[in-house]
Parts: structure tokens; C-alpha cells; sequence
């Protein structure tokens, strides 16, 4: 574990010999500065949980403190956006919605620093990469650095001919406030794992960790010795109780229906993993792959696209259906073995399979006691139906709603809110976590376009049968995702069969959530069924983005 630590601070300090520290004036201007980056961490007292490759073996550290100043040296040592290297790269500054990204390209296979590219967004720093090549007659030195708020790796290859090569990765994850915890979820005859932070000084926090997202569960009680942990989202808890200093004894309950139903839920503290494996495999299974599920009577189901992104170890990724996907999946490979889980704070969900030659042959665990299996041919391409061509618009019947909002006012489209006015409408559940990602889409909709004649509105569609907790819902949704745009709460007990009743212009209801996007004049312009969101990776969710936004600009022109 002392080696780990240290080759951190090895490597980095490896790979600060190529700039030293300039103070010249920027190419790019307002972009954040990395003092304030490292500045803010230490102050956050964030800290940081790591493994390294050691020769092909994976190395584990126990979480720790962090002199952010020190860990993140590379960015400011290694920072091109510096007037004196402008005659050396091409500069990009583009604007996506509320995203700002600047990539710095070199003219020259000369310059040491070949890529960096940053991103923003409302001035706060998202992503940073820079990739730098150093070559001359006796020696190659490549290096990677890449960071995010939820984690940062740094790849080092050195070697002189003959003489000496170095191969060096180490990759950290961010941790919020608290101690790191290794929770198992208990589903048929399987353990499910997760990681989460849990913060029990003060006020009490409890994030779950997903790939790059960190799920809250922040809405805190205590009974006697219980401690509950509300979803910041979902109609969801946790109910803990500590045995120990580092163990935890309790249950997960998912209210979004009538019928409420739990897992049991054990954890230990200061576990670095979420699955263990002690080697790099020999498989990469980075890229699109066709994935089947199967039925009871061993018939095709469903067809996906399981997309994954492989490194080293590990894994992260998600299926992408006809109507949304599966959000963010972690996990490894471990000798013959895919292992990925999730937990959304609606779902908790569990994927394993072997792989054998270029198929993967797995089941899928979701809740108690369900079970599916699936299976997946590798690098075998898949189209997955267009979500502007699965639900269409009546020819003869005009789209409208008029529903409840929380003040038990009726709201419609007729009404003086909406005239001459843009609108896009989410169909929608406060229980669905697909619906969660558009929400915050649209947010970023709302605040980009609000002004220049766009109007939203969310048709919520229920899974209970009382109105007042479904109205807490909707606030508890409003108010976690910072949504301006109303809510209208649509139906209780809602099914599909029920919404399309409700949507009689529409072909039907096939997938919480669902977009309608209206002009100035009331008409459907557009129909987009489902949403797959950023768990399907950066290419994918950029091109919906961009489309998605580029359509709206033309809405409201």
C-alpha cells in the first residue's frame, strides 16, 4: 500500500519536468484556474482511494487525505493555454448548451503536449486531458493524464532501447465527505456490491458511488438505533443500523409504488473495491456489442447494445434500448468473468457473465428474487430503432393536457402561459430514473432557452394511488433537481395503457420518459421516445445533446 501511495507521487512529479510554471496571459480566457481547483478540494477535505498496475498485478490503497496542491501539479505544470505557445496548436472553443469545451490540438508532432482538451460548465471545471509524447534518439516517454470531479488516472510509459522500459497506471477516485463503505445487496442467491460515502459527523450524508455519478441520500432520521437515509430523488431508504465501528447491519425500501418492497443490506468499512480482482485481464471489452435477453421459455426478449469502456481492470458502461438505458454500471472483469452492478437509488441491479471466445453468456438480477438470463456477441454491430419514430402523432387529433399542478390549479396548454410560445412536454415519473436524467436535461433546456420563447412542461405520471405523497413527490423532485419548469401531476396508478388514454393525439405511451416537442403554434414537430442518458458514455449523449439542442434553436427562431 506504501508503494502505491508513493508512485503516485512518483509519477507525477515524473511528468512535471516538461513546463515549468508561467504566469503568461491566457489564449483562452475564463477558463478556471487549478490553483482554485486544488485550491477548493483541500478545503472540501476531500479525499482519495487509488490502485495501480504493478506489473501486471492490481494494487490497492486504503482511502487517505490528499495534498491536492501536490496531486494535481501535472495540470498546472503542464498547462498549454499560454500566449507563448499559441503559434503551436490549433485552439477550438465551442459552446453546447451550457457546456463550454476548448481543445488545444498540436501543428506539430514536435511539441511534447500533443492534446489537451478542457471542459466547463457554467465556469466549473468538468473534464481535463492532456496527452504528451517526448521522443528522441535514445529514449520514448508517452503520458495520460485525464481528470473528472469523480476521478482522475495518470499512464506513464518511459523507455530507453535496450536498456530500461516502464510501464506505470495509477487511477484515483474522488471521494465526498466521509469514510468509503463496501455495501451488499442480498438478491435471489447473490450478493450485490456497492460503494457509498457515508458521513456520520455533523450533518449526515450517504452518496452512493455509480461510474461518474454519485447518488444522494440525504433526506436523514434517526430511530433509536436506526439510522434512515431518505433518496434525494426516489421514494426510497436506507435503514441502517451500525454493529460496529466498520460494519452496518440493515435494509434498502422502494416506495414508489402501493406495495413497497426491501432488500437486506450488509456493509463493511474502508473496502477500496466494489468487485476485487488481483490482475489485468487478458480481454478488453471496450465497444458496442450486440446483447439479447431471453424469456422464461429460453426465446429473444429484447435486443440491446451493451456499450462498455474498459481500463486495465475495470469496467463501466450500460445497455442502451429502444427506450432508454440501463444508466451507470460498474464493475471489472475477473479471469473469465464480467461482473457489473448499479444502484440508482430506484434499482439495484447485478450483471454477470462468462466470456467465452467472443460471446458473453451471463445472467441478469434485479430485486428479490428476479432473474434473466443474457447473453451478448462481441463487436457485432446493432441498430436500435429511432426514438423520433417510435411513437407518432394523430392526424386528426390536436395535442392538449390540462392537469393539477400542486396548488390544485388546472393548467393547459390554452392557457396565456403558453401562447405563441415553443413548448416541449415531459411525459414523465418522479420513480423512474431515466425520467431523473431528462429532467436534468431539460433544466439545462429551460435555462438556455427560457428567455427567447420556450416553454416546459412535465406531465408526471404516478405509480401510487395517493395524491398528497405524489405531490411530495413532485416538490422533492422540483426541489432535488432544481427544476424551474411545472409539474402537473397527470394520473395515480398509472400504466402505459393508462397514459396513452390520457395522450389520445399520440400513437401511445411506450416508455417513461417521453418528449413532445410543440412550435410557436401549438403543433407536434417532434416525438422523442425514451432517454438514454450521460451513462451511455460521453460520444454517445454529446451527439443526442448537440442534435437535441440544435432542433430546439430552430423551435424558437
Amino acid at each position: 500500500m506504501r508503494w502505491l501511495a508513493l508512485l503516485s507521487i512518483c509519477l507525477f512529479f515524473s511528468a512535471c519536468s516538461f513546463f515549468e510554471k508561467s504566469d503568461d496571459t491566457a489564449i483562452v480566457e475564463g477558463l478556471p484556474t487549478f490553483k482554485y481547483l486544488s485550491d477548493s478540494l483541500n478545503a472540501a477535505g476531500v479525499k482519495s482511494v487509488k490502485w495501480a498496475v504493478d506489473g501486471g498485478e492490481i494494487v490497492y490503497s486504503q482511502p487517505s487525505s490528499i495534498n491536492w496542491t501536490l496531486e494535481l501539479e501535472p495540470i498546472r505544470k503542464n498547462n498549454v493555454n499560454h500566449l507563448r505557445y499559441r503559434a503551436n496548436y490549433k485552439v477550438l472553443d465551442t459552446i453546447v448548451g451550457s457546456e463550454r469545451r476548448i481543445s488545444f490540438k498540436a501543428k506539430s508532432l514536435d511539441q511534447e503536449v500533443q492534446n489537451m482538451e478542457v471542459r466547463t460548465i457554467n465556469g466549473r471545471l468538468v473534464y481535463y486531458l492532456i496527452e504528451k509524447v517526448r521522443t528522441n534518439v535514445f529514449s520514448n516517454a508517452l503520458m495520460r493524464f485525464e481528470f473528472t470531479p469523480t476521478h482522475y488516472s495518470l499512464e506513464l510509459n518511459q523507455s530507453i532501447e535496450w536498456i530500461f522500459e516502464s510501464q506505470q497506471f495509477v487511477y484515483g477516485t474522488i471521494l465526498p465527505q466521509g469514510e468509503l463503505w463496501r455495501g451488499e445487496f442480498s438478491m435471489s442467491d447473490q450478493k450485490t456490491p456497492i460503494q457509498f460515502m457515508l458521513n456520520l459527523e455533523g450533518e449526515k450524508t450517504l452518496f452512493v458511488k455509480n461510474s461518474n455519478e454519485l447518488i444522494g441520500f440525504n433526506r436523514t432520521s434517526t430511530s433509536g438505533d436506526t439510522l434512515f437515509f431518505g433518496s434525494d430523488y426516489f421514494n426510497s431508504s436506507f435503514q441502517l443500523v451500525l454493529t460496529s465501528d466498520s460494519t452496518i447491519d440493515g435494509r434498502w425500501l422502494n416506495e414508489k409504488s402501493d406495495i413497497s418492497r426491501s432488500l437486506s443490506f450488509q456493509a463493511r468499512k474502508s473496502i477500496p473495491y466494489r468487485f476485487k480482482t488481483n490482475s489485468v485481464p487478458d480481454y478488453n471489452l471496450s465497444g458496442s456489442h450486440q446483447a439479447v435477453f431471453f424469456d422464461d421459455e429460453g426465446k429473444v426478449e429484447d435486443t440491446t447494445i451493451l456499450s462498455l469502456n474498459q481500463c486495465k481492470h475495470l469496467v463501466t458502461g450500460t445497455f442502451l434500448t429502444e427506450t432508454g438505458d440501463y444508466r451507470h454500471l460498474e464493475g471489472v472483469i475477473r479471469n473469465d468473468s464480467l461482473l457489473l452492478s448499479t444502484m440508482d437509488g430506484t434499482h439495484v441491479y447485478l450483471f454477470k457473465a462468462k466470456i467465452i471466445g467472443d460471446k458473453l453468456d451471463g445472467v441478469f438480477y434485479a430485486g428479490p428474487t428476479f432473474h434473466q438470463r443474457w447473453a451478448a456477441n462481441l463487436s457485432t454491430n446493432h441498430e436500435l430503432s429511432d426514438p423520433l419514430s417510435i411513437t407518432t402523432a394523430s392526424d386528426s387529433i390536436p395535442f392538449t393536457f390540462s392537469f393539477p399542478n400542486s396548488l390544485g390549479d388546472t393548467v393547459s396548454l390554452s392557457d396565456e402561459a403558453f401562447k405563441d410560445k415553443a413548448v416541449i412536454i415531459s411525459i414523465m415519473g418522479t420513480w423512474c430514473s431515466n425520467c431523473m436524467d431528462e429532467a436534468l436535461f431539460l433544466k439545462e433546456v429551460y435555462d438556455s432557452y427560457e428567455s427567447r420563447g420556450l416553454a416546459i412542461v412535465a406531465l408526471d405520471f404516478e405509480l401510487i394511488s395517493d395524491s398528497g405523497r405524489a405531490f411530495e413527490n413532485i416538490s422533492r423532485h422540483k426541489t432535488s433537481l432544481g427544476i424551474e419548469y411545472p409539474i402537473l401531476l397527470a394520473s395515480l396508478k398509472s400504466t402505459k395503457q393508462k397514459a396513452s388514454e390520457l395522450m389520445p393525439a399520440l400513437s401511445g405511451i411506450s416508455s417513461y420518459p417521453t418528449m413532445v416537442f410543440l412550435d410557436r403554434n401549438h403543433q407536434i414537430a417532434r416525438i422523442h421516445t425514451g432517454f438514454s442518458g450521460p451513462g451511455t458514455g460521453r460520444k454517445n449523449y454529446d451527439a443526442f445533446r448537440e442534435e437535441c439542442l440544435s432542433f430546439i434553436g430552430t423551435l424558437i427562431d
